[in-house]
């Protein structure tokens, strides 16, 4: 029973949207009235990213080198390299949903959960998320307006001020709170119903049919960013980097921001924008889940082989 729980919890937040996606489907009757109120929920959302944050733990360490890998491949080498596979199969909003998701910043929460339970740098992991919220109001708009052209009647300028007022209103906030206020527990409590009221709002604001195969295309997508992020991580293992820091690269290089692509996608399509959106989310959770379970198994193993191997030489 206790291992159930332990399970439960670890994969609650994949369980709240995959509840909220069926909900959306079957009960879509009140996603309409919660559209007003998405860009708020959003901006709490990101508040709960900021709040007790400080440079002030910043460590003596050189951490620029992963930063930059991590921004280059959430930004340029993920859209770069999958946006012209998924245009060479899907098209119209299942498209457009992943167009949307690979311009997406980092997702804070769950990039930096992986990357603790795997033994990562989860500071590091904070500060790559921050960094990507903060460039997302230029970068984002502008990945979707040159990958969509003319074909997609995108309003680049209202997405860029949308959400700069987004990101700059949920940091204040988290300024103004003073530090301890919020508990850990209520923040996750008020993340996971917040992310479960996006996702609903967003797959039952349309009827459009949901295609299987797409959905099952748009889930390799995922699968494949995953694997930019091992690549990127080999590359950086291989020329020295602490190994603490290649397991954030891995998991805060391609991890897409769920919220802010809900988000988005609501302004410029319907449901089946979101169902890609989703997909792509859900899938990246799965496999992010089974590599921390690899990872730490192999930290564990490293970890005796070391206090074997201490207490040999004593």
């Amino acid at each position: 029973m206790d291992s159930l729980r332990t399970l439960l919890r670890s994969q609650r937040s994949l369980l709240v949207v995959l509840a909220a996606t069926v909900a959306g489907v079957a009960v879509p009757h009140f996603a309409a009235p919660l559209q007003p109120i998405i860009p708020l929920l959003v901006a709490g959302l990101i508040f709960t990213s900021f709040y007790g944050f400080s440079l002030g733990e910043m460590t003596g360490r050189n951490a620029s080198l992963p930063v930059l890998v991590s921004l280059a491949g959430l930004y340029l080498l993920t859209p770069l390299a999958l946006y012209p596979i998924a245009a060479a199969v899907l098209s119209g909003e299942a498209l457009l949903g992943v167009l949307i998701v690979l311009a997406a910043p980092l997702t804070a929460g769950s990039s930096i959960i992986w990357t603790r339970l795997s033994g990562g740098n989860t500071f590091l992991a904070t500060v790559i998320a921050l960094l990507s919220l903060c460039l997302s109001p230029l970068v984002m708009p502008s990945i979707v307006a040159a990958f969509a052209g003319s074909t997609v009647d995108i309003d680049a300028a209202g997405i860029v001020v949308e959400l700069a007022a987004i990101v700059a209103g949920g940091g204040v906030l988290a300024r103004l709170v003073p530090n301890g206020a919020v508990s850990d527990d209520r923040l996750d409590a008020f993340s996971l119903a917040t992310m479960g009221v996006l996702i609903y709002a967003g797959v039952g604001a349309s009827s459009s049919s949901i295609d299987i195969v797409q959905l099952a295309f748009v889930s390799g997508l995922a699968v494949a960013a995953l694997g930019l992020s091992a690549g990127l991580a080999y590359a950086l293992y291989a020329r020295g980097a602490r190994s603490d820091d290649c397991i954030t690269v891995l998991f805060s290089s391609s991890m897409k921001n769920l919220s802010v692509s809900v988000m988005v996608g609501a302004t410029v399509g319907s449901g089946a924008v979101i169902a890609s959106i989703t997909a792509f989310h859900v899938a990246q959770q799965l496999v992010s889940s089974s590599l921390v379970t690899r990872l730490a198994s192999s930290g564990t193993a490293r970890s005796s082989a070391t206090v074997t191997a201490a207490r040999a030489d004593d």
